[in-house]
């Protein structure tokens, strides 16, 4: 097993990184889900969200907002 400082940092932040790829797409969907209007309702579900967002935007749709975000925690 690998004790040093400098390889749990790197593990630290791989897994971080595997974190926020797996969530930001949920989050995303539930983000438009929640601003929509009472009137118009352009999504049903999360996974309609999801499929229409990646048919409108190509599949770096679901990603485009998570690079400012990474570039934040990066500076």
């Amino acid at each position: 097993m690998i004790d040093s400082l400098p390889a749990k940092l790197l593990n630290g932040g791989i897994a971080g990184l595997i974190g926020v790829t797996c969530v930001f797409p949920i989050d995303l969907a539930k983000t438009r889900l929640q601003n929509q209007q009472n009137g118009s309702r352009i999504y049903t579900s999360m996974s309609d969200c999801l499929i229409k967002t990646i048919r409108s935007e190509g599949f770096c749709g679901i990603y485009r907002e998570e690079f400012v975000h990474l570039q934040y925690y990066l500076k």
